[in-house]
């Protein structure tokens, strides 16, 4: 009988590093400088025909964002703009669930949802929940400001959204935007995903000690130490930890996926790591 024997991979944070590429990022993407000029994250680029701080907004972000997983996002958020100003009703619970789960499926995957059938059931749910619960509108979820913990489990109610990285992405959209009352939002972690990790591995923020490492970058180890950098960075900076998610992903999407690193302005605290592949929802990572 074989014996199981448990691999440990060892790992470590450059807080000083951390520290340093925060400090630029936040000075240069909330001053709206070099690449970040004229700048705005996808999901806060809203249809022509959405009203600001509505239910409609609300649903909106919502919906999209329930499907913002393992897929283009750029391309997602474009789509679902264009979608929004043809079809705004297709994103309200009370006609989802009036339309067939094959009608919906379709909707979904010409919005570019990767796992289009899971999908469609998520918008369902998301649309039974809405209704049987908060009259339809996402806003009524916090109809009294709520921490960050007591909103994570109302939203264990909802496929998707209730997940690590899309919860904090979630919290952050809708409480940056106010359309969630969230007392504690300062202490929202980053939302990790591909691109954080990408970011965050590529400049020597998190080292890798042992020879290599193969895993989710949204599940543990590596999102506990990923959130554990940019917190502890962002507490010196005394900032909230989500405040940099949007520069590092901008980057981490635009720059570090293809290596354009002429173009970015934390380069010169950048380590370059190599022997880092992503390949889905995977980084391979070995120490060269």
């Amino acid at each position: 009988m074989k014996m199981k024997r448990t691999v440990s991979v060892e790992f470590a944070i450059d807080g000083v590093k951390a520290f340093k590429i925060a400090e630029r990022l936040f000075d240069q993407f909330y001053g709206r400088k070099g690449v970040f000029e004229d700048y705005s994250m996808p999901e806060y680029v809203l249809p022509r025909n959405l009203k600001e701080g509505s239910r409609e907004h609300a649903l909106y972000l919502t919906y999209v964002i329930s499907i913002d997983y393992m897929t283009d996002a750029e391309k997602l958020w474009e789509k679902s703009r264009g979608a929004y100003e043809l079809y705004p009703e297709r994103f309200t619970p009370e006609v989802i669930l009036k339309l067939s789960p094959r009608t919906v499926e379709t909707f979904v995957k010409k919005l570019g949802a990767r796992f289009y059938s899971n999908a469609a059931k998520t918008w369902i749910k998301i649309s039974k929940v809405l209704v049987d619960k908060y009259d339809g509108d996402p806003r009524n979820i916090t109809p009294e400001p709520l921490e960050i913990a007591a909103l994570k489990k109302r939203l264990q109610d909802f496929p998707y959204l209730k997940g690590n990285k899309l919860s904090n992405f979630y919290l952050r959209a809708m409480g940056e935007t106010g359309l969630f009352k969230v007392k504690n939002l300062d202490e929202l972690d980053i939302p990790v995903d591909k691109q954080v990790a990408r970011f965050t591995l590529y400049t020597g923020v998190l080292k890798l000690l042992s020879r290599q490492f193969i895993g989710c970058p949204q599940e543990s180890p590596l999102r506990e130490l990923i959130e554990e950098a940019w917190r502890n960075a962002a507490k010196k900076l005394d900032i909230a930890p989500w405040k940099l998610d949007e520069p590092i992903w901008t980057i981490g999407s635009k720059l570090c996926s293809g290596r354009k690193c002429g173009k970015c302005p934390v380069e010169g605290f950048c380590e370059k790591t190599k022997g880092i592949t992503f390949k889905e929802n995977t980084v391979v990572w070995r120490r060269v």
